[in-house]
């Protein structure tokens, strides 16, 4: 809905929010998600630099994980190529298998991008780990997408939040409670753009939707079984929302705000990571 309402002269795009739990620094978290790129051929660059590395610290675990991860790709030989996590080493066989299937279903419904193109697609995405935990594993997908015939390609983004313990993926609904507050908090600018550059032309996108479609928006973001333009991620220390854009401004923008700064809102507070922060 909140797609349509914004066709026009503005996309607005994927919105994700990110809660931090990320086996890397934040610096590092915010610099990938803050190459926005205006042009779709460097962002694809930027992002194929970004795998590059992730190639190498995906294998990394922190000290308190008790699994690890490895690469998978799915690629259909005709022209779609996307990269995916998958969990070794959990000491549950059957509820690591059932955790992968999950992982890989959600990795791959980047191809409901382009599922009604008419034309050949090229899809390249890869991920990144932003937050690694025993209890909790958050990941974002970012690539490029093109239809022959289409004006430029898309800069293509969306994220999956793994409650590990549950076997089950976690929503921006089912983490912090929606409410009027909370919304306000994201039109007022308590969330800040990872990418600060473009700051100023986000707010003013985002002060062109009402404050009723973005509560619907926030409390349907996240979506299973098609892509929408709104998709949360957790780090370490935040909670980051992804939204859409115009296509100049990279047709997504990542916002971010600490954990500590929304703990009234956060509805898993039980669980051990968050459990450790307060």
């Amino acid at each position: 809905m909140f797609r349509n309402l914004c066709v026009l002269s503005i996309i607005v795009g994927t919105m994700v929010i990110t809660l931090s739990c990320s086996i890397k620094t934040d610096d590092s978290t915010k610099a990938v998600m803050g190459n926005n790129s205006i042009s779709a051929d460097n962002s694809k660059i930027e992002n194929n630099k970004v795998n590059e590395n992730d190639t190498q610290n995906n294998l990394k675990v922190s000290p308190e994980s008790s699994y690890k991860i490895i690469s998978e790709t799915y690629d259909n030989n005709k022209g779609t190529k996307i990269n995916y996590p998958q969990i070794t080493d959990l000491s549950d066989a059957e509820k690591q298998k059932e955790l992968n299937e999950i992982i890989k279903n959600d990795a791959l419904k980047g191809n409901n991008y382009y599922k009604d193109a008419d034309g050949d697609v090229t899809i390249d995405i890869n991920y990144k780990i932003v937050c690694q935990e025993p209890e909790f594993l958050s990941i974002i997908y970012s690539g490029v997408g093109n239809v022959s015939g289409a004006a430029h390609p898309s800069n293509l983004f969306y994220t999956t939040n793994l409650d590990i313990t549950n076997t089950k993926i976690l929503r921006l609904n089912d983490i912090v409670d929606i409410n009027d507050d909370f919304v306000n908090m994201l039109i007022n600018g308590k969330f800040k753009a990872v990418n600060s550059e473009y700051e100023s032309e986000y707010k003013s996108e985002i002060s062109m939707v009402t404050f009723d479609d973005w509560k619907k928006t926030l409390l349907t973001a996240d979506p299973s079984d098609k892509m929408g333009s709104e998709f949360s991620y957790m780090t370490k220390d935040s909670l980051g929302i992804s939204i859409g854009v115009m296509h100049a401004l990279g047709d997504h923008a990542e916002f971010e705000i600490k954990y500590k700064d929304i703990w009234k809102y956060i509805k898993i507070k039980d669980h051990t990571h968050f459990s450790k922060l307060n």
